[in-house]
């Protein structure tokens, strides 16, 4: 599962900043057997079988951390040889060897301490790293303890050139840190952008092709310090991870959004994005869940392993949307003012006229269709009571090559804001599945 790229391209795509927190939060995966004990992030991603955190140190670039568990049935269908954690930890010990005495870590023949399995490519159940990332970085192999538990680190650095620091996209620095325990195989990945030299403002003479070694050395002093802040909330991110011998799972996979009522459980196909941002408003301080299946992430990321170019590109036609089939959007916000939405219920009619002017004028702004074409959009509101609904309709498409159906409800009470949007592609059926999860979903009213 080509997670790490989806990730990424989702961090780049959002906006946000890190806020400093001193209490620590605890997730546990019981199917797959790992807990995280971390300080609350930017950003959380989740899926079944993973989990991770973004920041954005000084509101700017985004870092990630994320752990992927892996069957040994899995790994067996993606590397076609058994696999166990004693065999891990014994070839882990003769990796050690080799490394005091400086040998050749080919001598321990062991694909799983190589690179090729972890490249992104069709029905690759291990994908991690794209081909292009791989074919043009320096790869370092080393082993150490985090605390008790043993890892084999995997050191990718993309070599720079002048053409590439030129252009819209960065060097990154990824990590692979793999492990084993209970007969399960677990690959913690971590990536930062490396600092751009041509834009640093001392003037550093022959600074590429990078390298590790060479980074460090032909950094400025500000940015010496970033890369330390990159590399210590990597291994913040290690220190705080323990495994277990995994268990049948209690609780419904899914995520939490305590104003929508709590848990909101997920298809285990899913994977999920969360947002806790008050860059918006800081009255307003809002949770934002994107979700959406992973096949058709891991599709759409197959066609686009260059994500920052595409990303950095003013045609977001280039993006392939086709890929992806459906998507839903939560949103929720308690405001710090109890009577933000007051008005709203003071004259319930003049609220429906209001909003459906709104609205309407709202998805026909010209910087909204230089992006996205809205067609028989249709509003229906509900005012009374200190509970308020907006139902919306419609469809359109995006830069005219990806038509969709939208769906959204918009709850508000006196205080509180939520949204659930379900948007799919016109001719795919919609998910009566994720139809029934959906309706359940309503706004707190305390």
């Amino acid at each position: 599962m080509n997670k790490v790229l989806c990730i990424s391209i989702t961090a780049l795509l959002l906006a946000g900043n890190l806020p400093a927190f001193a209490a620590t939060n605890t997730y546990t995966d019981l199917d797959s057997g790992f807990k995280l004990k971390s300080q609350p992030s930017w950003m959380e991603i989740g899926g079944k079988s993973f989990y991770g955190l973004a920041n954005k140190p000084e509101k700017k670039e985004t870092s990630l951390n994320i752990i992927c568990a892996y069957t040994a049935k899995e790994v067996e269908e993606a590397t076609g040889k058994k696999f166990t954690t004693g065999e891990f930890l014994k070839k882990y010990k003769d990796l050690q060897v080799l490394e005091r005495n400086e040998l050749s870590p080919d001598k321990v023949n062991y694909l799983l301490f190589m690179p090729d399995p972890y490249e992104i490519k069709p029905d690759n159940k291990l994908a991690l790293a794209p081909k292009e990332l791989l074919d043009k970085a320096d790869i370092s192999i080393s082993t150490n303890k985090s605390g008790k538990q043993p890892y084999v680190y995997l050191h990718i650095v993309e070599k720079g050139d002048k053409t590439k620091l030129k252009s819209p996209g960065r060097s990154v620095d990824m990590q692979l840190a793999i492990t084993s325990a209970n007969n399960m195989l677990y690959a913690v990945v971590s990536t930062f952008p490396l600092p751009d030299l041509k834009a640093q403002k001392e003037k550093i003479e022959e600074a590429t092709p990078f390298s590790k070694k060479k980074v460090r050395s032909e950094l400025t002093e500000k940015n010496k310090e970033i890369i330390n802040g990159y590399t210590a909330s990597r291994k913040a991110f290690l220190k705080g991870l323990t495994f277990f011998a995994p268990v049948k799972q209690t609780v419904p996979y899914g995520f939490d959004d305590r104003l929508l009522g709590g848990r909101i459980k997920m298809p285990e196909d899913w994977s999920y994005v969360q947002v806790n941002d008050d860059t918006i408003d800081k009255k307003i301080p809002v949770k934002i869940t994107l979700a959406m299946p992973w096949n058709g992430v891991s599709d759409f990321l197959t066609c686009h392993t260059e994500t920052s170019k595409a990303i950095n590109e003013k045609d977001i036609s280039e993006l392939n949307f086709l890929k992806i089939k459906e998507v839903a959007l939560f949103a929720s916000s308690r405001t710090k003012d109890k009577n933000t939405f007051t008005e709203l219920f003071d004259s319930p009619i003049l609220t429906n006229l209001i909003i459906d002017k709104f609205i309407k004028e709202g998805l026909n702004h010209p910087s909204v269709k230089k992006i996205v074409e809205f067609k028989d959009v249709k509003t229906k509101s509900d005012f009374g009571n200190n509970y308020g609904t907006i139902k919306l309709s419609g469809n359109g498409f995006v830069k005219n090559n990806y038509v969709f159906n939208v769906n959204a409800n918009l709850m508000f009470t006196p205080q509180n804001f939520g949204m659930v949007t379900y948007i799919t592609k016109e001719k795919n059926k919609t998910s009566k599945d994720m139809e029934n999860i959906l309706k359940k979903v309503r706004l707190i009213k305390n």
